[in-house]
């Protein structure tokens, strides 16, 4: 990052007001960079997540609520911008969700259009073979970003890079990138249940439990916690009109 790309990253954070909901730890500071970059993008809003090997995540920081429920919606239906920029290690930009963007991802593009989001740009959050977190911009006009709109994404990325390993994530010792992913130690226990009640593999439980989170209209998180607790049971049969994971 040159020079003055650097300093005009630090004077969008420095105009950015801190919230009291912030707090002093590093997923404070994350959102808070969240919400710089969506201002100096003109962003519907910004989102950092953490992606694991079951293709799973957990929405670490964002530019405000709304964001984390577009977010978690990739996790729910399992396809979209910020599972392909994990993936690949390379930026998932589609501009066009309701063309291009069909094609890509069929059921998420339908789900994001429904909530007024034309387009989505992810970026990957990495050093060297190790994969951090992914951030990702949400837009309402279906456009490509502009090149200067281009380069605050990938420098708010690699700032967010410096802050992820800057230490512990919520202030206390011992916690990391990879503590937040308990937070899906529902979904994994979930997963078990299902595969044992159908009599299925790993992969079919999770796709039968994003096929039933789709069909309810609900995040996977929320599924998860309902067959835990025993409230849902899911059927041998996949939900009609889901999609395919």
């Amino acid at each position: 990052m040159s020079d003055a790309r650097l300093a005009r990253v630090r004077r969008l954070l420095a105009e950015e007001p801190a919230q009291e909901a912030d707090g002093e730890a590093h997923a404070g500071v994350l959102s808070r960079q969240c919400r710089a970059l969506s201002r100096a993008v003109a962003a519907r809003g910004v989102a950092v997540s953490v992606v694991d090997a079951e293709r799973l995540g957990v929405p670490l920081a964002t530019s405000g609520p709304q964001v984390a429920e577009l977010e978690e919606m990739q996790f729910t239906l399992g396809e979209g911008p910020s599972l392909d920029a994990h993936d690949s290690r390379r930026p998932a930009l589609e501009p066009d969700l309701a063309g291009h963007g069909r094609a890509r991802w069929p059921a998420y593009s339908d789900v994001m259009l429904e909530r007024g989001v034309g387009a989505v740009f992810a970026f990957p959050m990495q050093v060297g073979a190790a994969r951090l977190a992914v951030q990702a911009i949400y837009t309402g006009d279906g456009v490509p970003l502009s090149a200067q709109s281009l380069l605050d994404a990938l420098d708010f990325a690699a700032l967010g890079v410096e802050t992820l390993l800057a230490g512990p994530l919520d202030g206390e010792p011992g916690s990391g990138v990879v503590s937040v992913l308990g937070n899906y130690s529902e979904v994994y226990q979930a997963q078990g249940m299902v595969m044992a009640q159908l009599g299925v593999s790993l992969g079919d439980a999770m796709a039968r439990m994003r096929a039933h989170a789709y069909g309810r209209n609900i995040p996977l998180s929320e599924l998860a916690g309902d067959i835990v607790a025993q409230r849902t049971t899911l059927d041998a049969d996949p939900v009609d009109g889901a999609p395919d994971a």
